[in-house]
């Protein structure tokens, strides 16, 4: 009797202490996790913050050009592989890396001769750039980007953020030389009113707003 009921106490102190084991080496891991997740954020440098020159017309991009003069003429084009666009009477025109405006005076000039009425109002109908969305955003996708955008206005774009996103954990992936940066935001700062600086966007960067932990 004594040796039953030593022997099922043994055993009982065995199992016990194979479930201490695994809840250590579980908690161990867990706490791992969570210190790698809370730890502070690689310091993004501030040259990143900064948006390239823009405003320029680009391979790829999408323009509607219309004459006062000559309505017939009025035409949609896409900016070719060689930043030029195809128009009637001038031919080739070169596009890309003009503003609208630059491309319009350039254009008011070379119709001068053929209309009486020679002014070219030109538009931007699509832009070949944009920013990509991914994560915990309600519409993942491709945002143009057409005018200087902060990474907050391209989650807005995108609808802004789900009810499981984590704000403070916005990664930003940009290609830079050949070689891809990874920078970590935190865009909750500006949706609470604290001061912070606004992380303007680049052609093709990728965002993925991460899921919250809790």
């Amino acid at each position: 009797m004594n040796d039953k009921s030593g022997g099922a106490g043994n055993r009982l102190r065995q199992l016990f202490a194979t479930g201490m084991i695994c809840m250590s080496a579980l908690f161990a891991a867990f706490a791992t996790t969570g210190c790698q997740d809370m730890g502070p954020a690689p310091m993004v440098p501030a040259e990143a913050y900064n948006s390239r020159p823009s405003g320029n017309l680009a391979s790829g991009d999408t323009i509607n050009v219309s004459f006062s003069g000559a309505p017939e003429l009025n035409t949609r084009q896409k900016i070719q592989p060689n930043g030029k666009v195809s128009l009637p009477t001038v031919g080739d025109v070169s596009a890309a890396g003009k503003t609208i405006n630059g491309l319009q005076s350039t254009l008011t000039s070379l119709y001068q001769p053929h209309l009486q009425d020679p002014t070219v109002v030109v538009s931007l109908e699509s832009a070949a750039a944009g920013v990509y969305l991914s994560g915990e955003v309600l519409r993942p996708g491709k945002i143009p980007l057409d005018r200087p955008m902060t990474a907050l206005e391209a989650v807005m774009e995108g609808g802004g953020f789900t009810k499981f996103a984590n704000p403070k954990k916005v990664i930003v992936v940009r290609n830079e030389k050949g070689r891809q940066q990874r920078y970590v935001l935190n865009l909750n700062d500006a949706l609470i009113g604290a001061e912070s600086s606004p992380f303007y966007m680049r052609p093709y960067d990728v965002i993925y707003v991460k899921q919250s932990a809790w």
